[in-house]
């Protein structure tokens, strides 16, 4: 058992390692009860053993996850990135705030959104509310096409294609199908595309209505931001914010993608929505 549970703290092996180190150590204290190596004594020892069991099991995602940005593609070894065909300069919002009484665009919720995770993240990162915008627009396209429903979730959903190999890394579901509809394979989900085990670790609750929701848009923005001021960076720095785009995707035609719309946008060459 503890052989077990070490085996994925010593490193990262892959989901399906640790989920096979997970069905080894159940296999196992069933074979001992039923053959009567596991007493009374030994019972009341395996009940407390089953919760350790659950997070090894959770540990397999979360495992994946640490190897992966959050759209499912690998850390290392990729270069066959390229930019979405219909990539726009991102627009800056008249005023992030109130509608003066009419309902908010769509785009001025966004930007909202945008606003709410600088505030809460900008005193440790200096999050610049521009970045988010940039990350949005490549991940996927500004919600061109897509509407908000009432609790700014994304109509129709943004699910990603199948993480089954190829082009992108194979993740075997790890969700049940609860975020991407998918049992089978996961995908990147929501507007700022995480897949399921990264959103597991990083999910945020954006507008605070006790749920973390991948396709709600305050949510998608915050964890987003959190992932991008994850260990200590400070994004006012070039070199930091470099390493946070990186760290969304590794590949460089990603990096000079965003930071090619980031940096327009600070020249002023804003394009509308």
């Amino acid at each position: 058992m503890a052989a077990a549970l070490l085996c994925v703290g010593a490193g990262p092996p892959s989901a399906q390692a640790a989920s096979g180190a997970r069905a080894a150590v159940s296999t196992a204290i069933s074979t001992a009860i039923g053959n009567g190596t596991i007493g009374a004594i030994g019972a009341v020892a395996v009940a407390a053993v089953t919760p350790m069991l659950a997070r090894l099991e959770a540990a397999a995602g979360s495992v994946v996850a640490s190897r992966l940005e959050p759209g499912g593609r690998p850390t290392e070894g990729r270069t066959d990135w390229t930019p979405p065909k219909d990539l726009r300069v991102p627009s800056l919002p008249p005023t992030p705030g109130t509608a003066g009484g009419r309902e908010l665009t769509k785009y001025e919720v966004v930007g909202n959104a945008y606003a709410a995770a600088v505030t809460r993240l900008s005193a440790r990162c200096h999050l610049p509310y521009m970045l988010l915008a940039a990350v949005n627009e490549v991940e996927s396209s500004s919600l061109r096409g897509r509407i908000l429903d009432a609790r700014h979730r994304v109509v129709p959903p943004v699910i990603g294609p199948a993480l089954s190999g190829g082009r992108f890394a194979a993740i075997r579901d790890t969700d049940a199908g609860r975020l991407d509809g998918d049992p089978v394979w996961d995908r990147a989900v929501g507007p700022m595309q995480f897949i399921p085990s990264t959103w597991r670790i990083w999910g945020a609750d954006g507008n605070g209505d006790g749920v973390a929701d991948p396709q709600n848009v305050e949510d998608a923005v915050l964890a987003a931001g959190r992932y991008l001021c994850a260990g200590g960076r400070d994004l006012s720095r070039r070199a930091d914010m470099e390493a946070a785009i990186l760290s969304y995707n590794h590949s460089r035609r990603y990096l000079d993608t965003v930071l090619g719309l980031y940096d327009a946008v600070n020249a002023g060459l804003v394009a509308g929505p």
